[in-house]
This record gives structure tokens, sequence and C-alpha cells, in this order.
């Protein structure tokens, strides 16, 4: 049986607790966590390793400047913030601990910027960070003018509070309240649908888009809307948090089930700015290692979201 997400927070975070955590240039750091990313083709010369092809100017400072939002669990958030309701602490998460691990293979460190979700790109593209790490879906739209290396994949999840009285589902959703994250693909996809509602002469979808997702679980839980959707690992870790009473002892256990099946499969990707030439073919040869040692399935089995674990053969650098 798989442990409860409480449990597992708790694990992660005794075992960064001892761990300490430095600030340089008023730029706030994670704690260098597990291990480690995935691949894809790559061709330098067989005897290479991962540390000989990070570009000169980064291998110069020993470190990877990434933006990140500290509010998407699992894949990266503050322990604290989960655990006591408080802000502050150690980053943590799945996609944390793999680019950890990929800077490791490098020779880096890693040095987080934490910013809004809206910010990460867009830090990224006018060259103040090296690359975003934020639980970022790859799209075409994304990918026209910035590089990602993939890494996971996700799908887009719907859920419901128990009982789903107004029996909402993806494809019966007009005149239902929906929340989404704001600046994701999901919505976008509410858009759609409740454009085909009106077409069809039914109620318009009423969209509420929420900037925190622990905001959005909230108002599902609540009732301030009838359903909501996400990526699915999220949507998988608010059912967990739903039943375990994480914070506080504020949230019913097991009130949060799914709804339809999951649709549009994509992959997640680390976004780099178009002047940080050759740092892609670097974390993708990082990654090969990681692969290759075992850490990447270790980690994402560690965090129980090995169902998004990617083939080898599918890494790849997109866009640019």
């Amino acid at each position: 049986m798989r442990e409860d997400w409480g449990n597992l927070l708790t694990r992660h975070w005794e075992r960064e607790q001892d761990r300490s955590m430095s600030a340089r240039g008023g730029l706030t750091w994670a704690l260098p966590l597990a291990s480690v990313l995935v691949l894809a083709g790559c061709s330098t010369p067989e005897d290479a390793t991962p540390a000989d092809v990070v570009p000169d100017d980064i291998a110069a400072e020993g470190t990877l400047l990434v933006a990140t939002d500290p509010s998407l669990p699992p894949a990266q958030f503050e322990v604290l913030r989960q655990l006591q309701g408080t802000g502050g602490g150690p980053l943590t998460g799945f996609e944390v601990e793999l680019l950890e691990a990929v800077a490791d293979n490098l020779g880096l460190d890693v040095e987080w910027v934490e910013v809004s979700f809206a910010r990460v790109l867009e830090l990224a593209d006018e060259g103040e960070v090296d690359l975003a790490s934020s639980a970022i879906t790859v799209t075409d739209e994304r990918s026209a003018d910035r590089q990602f290396v993939s890494f996971f994949t996700t799908a887009t999840q719907w859920a419901a509070k128990e009982p789903n009285s107004l029996g909402v589902t993806p494809n019966n959703a007009c005149g239902a309240k929906v929340g989404v994250r704001a600046k994701t693909v999901q919505v976008l996809d509410l858009q759609e649908r409740s454009a085909a509602c009106q077409d069809a002469g039914e109620d318009a979808i009423f969209i509420v888009q929420y900037n925190d997702p622990k905001a959005l679980n909230n108002a599902l839980l609540v009732g301030e809307v009838n359903a909501m959707l996400a990526d699915s690992v999220v949507v998988q870790w608010a059912i967990r948090q739903s039943a375990s009473v994480p914070s506080g002892g504020t949230i019913a256990p097991r009130t949060l089930t799914t709804v339809g099946e999951p649709y549009d499969q994509a992959p997640l990707g680390w976004a780099i700015g178009a002047d940080r030439d050759g740092l892609a073919e670097a974390l993708l040869q990082g990654l090969t290692e990681a692969v290759e040692d075992g850490t990447y399935a270790d980690i994402l089995e560690s965090w129980n979201v090995e169902e998004g674990a990617m083939d080898a053969a599918s890494m790849r650098i997109i866009g640019g």
C-alpha cells in the first residue's frame, strides 16, 4: 500500500532538516535533494563526462540559476508550508530533486529564484536565470522561442468533491463552476469547452481562476466550485492531501475524487532561454547519467509519481 502524503512529506523533511540553507545575493536557495533525470540523443565524444559539456560561463560560476514557483506540489514546494501551514523552509518535490541531481552530475550547484508561475518563463527569456523549472507543460506556443528539456509526462485530470451531486465530468460541465490554475494550459481547455456549451445552446462554464493551487483545492473542498482540473499528478496530490488531513485538521478526510479519464498527455520540461547555448545538451547528458544509475526511477518512486516516468528514448530537446 502506498504511504499517504503526510508521511511522505515528513520522511522527505526529516531527510533534509539537518542540511543548512544559504543565501547569495538575496536569492533563495533550496536544499540539494536526491537525484536525477532523463535523457535523449546527444552526440559527444564517448570519453566525455557530463561536466565536460557545461557552457563555459556556467561552469566558471559553478551554479545553475533557476526560476521556480514554490507552490506546485508535488513538483516543487516549501516543506514547512505543507506540514505546518507556514511559509519558508527548504524546497522539496520530485522536480526539485531531479534537477538538483542533474546539476550534481554536471558538477554544479542550484540556486533557486522563487517567483510566481507567471514570471518563471519571463525570467528565463530575459536572461535573468539560466532556466525555469516549475512543472511547465511543453506546448507548441511555449517552445516556439525557447528550448525545453523534457523529463516527465503528465495529463489533464478533473476532480470533484464527493458526492459529485451535479454529476460534473469533462464532457458534462455546462453551467457548472469549474476551478483552474491561472496561466496553465487547462485555462484554454476550459475556454474551448465553455464555447462549445454556448454553441450547443447551453449555459457557459463559469471559469474561476486561482493563482495558488492550494486555494484551488480548498475552493473545491468548501464548495466554491463544482469541479477542478489540473495536471494529473497535481490532482492525485490534492486527493491524497484531502485524505491525510495534512495541516491544521481543516480538511475532511476522503472528500475528493477523480471524474473522467486523464487526457491530453504532454511532457513537462525545463525551459532554457535563447541565449543559453549548449545548456540543453548539458542537461541531457546529466539526465542520461541519472537514468543509467537508476536515480531517476528512485526519485519518482519515492514521490509515488512513477506513472509519469518517460522512456529514455522519448527524452529530448524541444523547440528553439
